[in-house]
């Protein structure tokens, strides 16, 4: 799918109007009645003590309202659920209640766990999902299982749940010898939504993971696209308020830490802090209950989680990271669009920032201002801009119109040191009827100058600039779906602050499924799956081009097996390599088997295994890419031998070898372990312990052999989020040669080679041991 400048214009245009127009022209069959309850007012918390026998006492029966009659979405779309389930519903002045009853005629196959907060999605367990501003789009969960463990996210209807979302509420569980037992008890402040308005968009599930069953109340077909948009309503909910919400969450640290300091290579060296402590913090205010400001101090981003590992040698393209610091989280769906503008984890050594998101009306508003220290500490200590920081600022705006439909427009700012990036565009969601959505955006990039070195005088800086285009279409039904997304990114278009695979690309990616659920059968749904990526350069040369196509089978356990088949085709640039006189094109066929499930309540797998092409990206200076033959592992297992241990294991292997002569050229290997002990749904142990390495045949490339063994051990003290107390330990080792640089015969670092040589032996790169407490303040 190639489409010149012009025309994609022309599409956003016509999807534009679709979008201001789209209340008029959905289909002309009426549309069915949302189903409506009404939340009654009661003088006394309620908790599970008052259903001990599955339900509700006597006297509290007809002071509560009551949901029942779920409706499957899957494996068996619109039939009733397997299992029956209540739910009472009512609130007081400061809290909103939701009371689940599980009912189950097999309460020996429950799964529940008593893990880490979030970790509960491989357990049977119910949610509550909320729309108080009932705009459709945006939304809060609540999820709960057996043990009471909460997991809660913000929700939109295009990315769905965003588990690093979190905040204040109470919860219980319960197994009982007819099933088991949840109460989920939100306080109003805790939640966004108009002043005095009364009726709220609501949506609850229960998930059965040994059946692969979800049941909604309402009904959530699965051949209508988004969730929030099927919801019910729920009214009554008169008198409540959460303004004047003022939060306060400061935090002290207190550590003992000997790292090396490499930001700039030819002056490496070890720093050591010895009872070192510092404090910061954020604040936090809710202005009429929907706009929320945040401002942050000195903000803590020391390494409580790390990173999910995955393949990072010999990649062409960037890798993408989640991010995981606080202050980032909350709220980045509102400067989520097509192309990703915003990737917080470019912003690396923050002092202090504000942000303010929230909504007005049918305006969604996002808006946040933040330092960066980093930019200024790379560079050698004699250059003028040593010590400056940048400065970004990011500008989000969205109307929601009709139904599913928006407009937005968003800017970014990076600047340092002179330079700049400065990115404006326009973006559209248009929801056309129950199946089809499209997304289109328009931006320009204006870039001046070199912003990791910034512009210290001297030759006048370089200018570039450019626009970037995306467009994707979206079906969704209950056996047909599709995904197709064209981008067209110009030679001159940069981005300091997004994530972009690259420069000078128009590409299309194209994914669809077709799935087929048998009556009466063990087979629970089968098809077919197809996945292409396609792309050229404004040259018209290809870029690559990339196809897989798998048959997959869904058996109860939500167990799925997918046998994987496809081509991969890569075309190389002389300008990206010298040593090529022409274009130069790889061709590499895969196949391979993806398993994944969870087959027992103790083991949740994902297996993938490929025997593929690939091209060697890193060949000895003045040598072209060549062809490999690769196989690749990547297998995820999580072990819950018993209620409170959680291990959770990952194994990645990536071993090449050169397709002409077989020749080793290079092996990266990664395992992970990770084991959780919980004491108590608020204190947890936790180890952590990884190993990294990368084995090259130096004839063959230009890799270097890498080494790492990483350590970490963490005592929680977590009642609730923003409360906290951590005791943690951090260890880090590598091959490292303890030289530390590639030297000169003067001795000192040459600065032409910033490579860190290797060693045989490991080096203690890191080391930390650190206590960190945090309290959250609500007034």
């Amino acid at each position: 799918m190639r489409l010149p400048a012009i025309g994609l214009s022309l599409v956003f245009c016509v999807a534009s109007l679709a979008a201001a127009k789209s209340t008029q022209n959905m289909p002309a069959k009426p549309a069915p009645a949302p189903t409506v309850a009404t939340v009654p007012l009661i003088n006394q918390p309620l908790k599970l003590d008052d259903f001990a026998a599955m339900t509700p006492r006597p006297e509290l029966r007809g002071k509560l309202a009551h949901i029942t009659n779920f409706v499957q979405n899957s494996p068996a779309d619109g039939k009733p659920a397997t299992e029956s389930t209540d739910v009472w519903m009512a609130y007081t002045r400061t809290t909103l209640y939701f009371v689940f009853l599980c009912h189950d005629g097999h309460p020996d196959q429950l799964r529940t766990h008593l893990a880490r907060r979030e970790n509960v999605q491989t357990d049977d367990n119910v949610e509550v999902l909320l729309d108080p501003f009932q705009d459709h789009r945006t939304g809060v969960l609540f999820q709960v299982n057996a043990n009471g463990v909460q997991a809660d996210a913000s929700w939109s209807e295009a990315n769905g749940p965003d588990y690093s979302y979190d905040t204040v509420w109470d919860s219980e569980g319960r197994v009982t010898k007819d099933g088991w037992m949840a109460l989920i008890a939100i306080p109003f402040r805790s939640l966004r939504f108009r002043a005095g308005q009364q009726d709220w968009g609501v949506v609850l599930q229960r998930t059965l993971p040994r059946n692969s069953e979800a049941d909604f109340w309402p009904r959530v077909a699965a051949n209508v696209s988004g969730v929030l948009t099927q919801e019910a309503t729920i009214r009554g909910i008169e008198g409540v308020t959460g303004s004047h919400n003022f939060q306060l969450n400061p935090y002290t640290l207190g550590q003992n830490e000997r790292k090396l300091v490499d930001l700039d290579p030819t002056n490496p060296f070890f720093s050591s802090r010895h009872f070192e402590a510092t404090a910061g913090g954020e604040v936090k205010l809710v202005i009429k209950d929907s706009v929320v400001v945040d401002g942050t101090v000195n903000p803590d981003f020391s390494d409580i989680e790390s990173d999910q590992p995955q393949f990072t040698v010999d990649q062409r393209f960037p890798v993408f990271f989640p991010e995981l610091r606080p202050f980032f989280l909350e709220n980045a769906s509102f400067f989520n669009t097509p192309i990703t503008l915003v990737y917080t984890r470019t912003i690396a050594h923050p002092e202090f920032g504000v942000r303010m998101t929230g909504k007005v009306g049918r305006n969604n508003l996002g808006v946040f201002a933040i330092d960066d220290r980093l930019p200024g500490e790379t560079v050698a200590p004699n250059d003028p801009l040593y010590g400056n920081r940048a400065f970004i600022a990011v500008g989000r705006v969205s109307r929601d119109i009709g139904t599913g439909s928006s407009l937005g427009a968003i800017y970014t700012d990076d600047e340092f040191g002179g330079g700049w990036n400065r990115i404006g565009g326009i973006d559209v969601t248009a929801r056309f009827d129950d199946h089809w959505t499209a997304q289109g955006q328009i931006v320009e990039s204006s870039t001046l100058g070199d912003l990791d070195q910034g512009q210290p005088g001297g030759t006048p800086p370089p200018y570039s600039a450019g626009p970037a285009s995306d467009l994707q279409f979206h079906r969704n039904g209950h056996s047909f779906n599709l995904y197709d997304e064209y981008q067209d990114v110009s030679t001159g278009f940069q981005t300091a602050l997004g994530f972009l695979q690259s420069s000078n690309i128009r590409s299309d990616h194209l994914h669809t499924t077709y799935q087929i659920y048998p009556k009466h059968s063990r087979i629970q749904s089968w098809g077919f799956e197809q996945n292409q990526n396609l792309a050229f350069d404004h040259q018209n040369d290809r870029v690559y081009h990339y196809t897989t196509v798998d048959p997959f089978v869904l058996l109860p356990r939500n167990f799925v097996v997918a046998p994987l088949i496809g081509q991969n085709s890569d075309t190389i640039s002389p300008a990206n390599y010298p040593a090529l006189a022409t274009f130069k094109n790889f061709t590499e066929n895969f196949a391979g088997l993806v398993l994944r499930g969870a087959p027992w309540s103790q083991l949740n797998l994902n297996l993938v295994t490929l025997r593929s092409g690939n091209v060697n990206y890193n060949p000895l200076p003045g040598q072209s890419p060549f062809l490999l033959n690769q196989e690749i592992v990547n297998l995820l297992f999580t072990v819950q031998p018993f209620n409170q241990l959680t291990i959770d294991n990952t194994y990645l292997l990536d071993r090449d070898h050169a397709a002409a002569d077989g020749a080793f050229v290079y092996e990266t290997q990664t395992m992970r372990t990770k084991v959780n002990y919980q004491f108590s749904r608020s204190i947890s142990a936790r180890v952590i312990a990884e190993y990294d390495s990368t084995l090259v045949n130096p004839a063959n490339t230009s890799l270097l052999r890498t080494k790492q063994v990483a350590t970490q051990a963490l005592l929680t003290w977590l009642p609730h989020p923003g409360t906290a107390v951590y005791l943690g330990y951090n260890n880090d080792l590598q091959n490292l040669d303890r030289g530390l640089c590639n030297r000169l015969p003067n001795g000192a670092c040459d600065p032409n080679n910033t490579t860190f040589p290797r060693a045989g032996l490991f080096l203690n790169d890191g080391r930390q041991i650190f206590i960190k407490a945090s309290y959250l303040f609500r007034f």
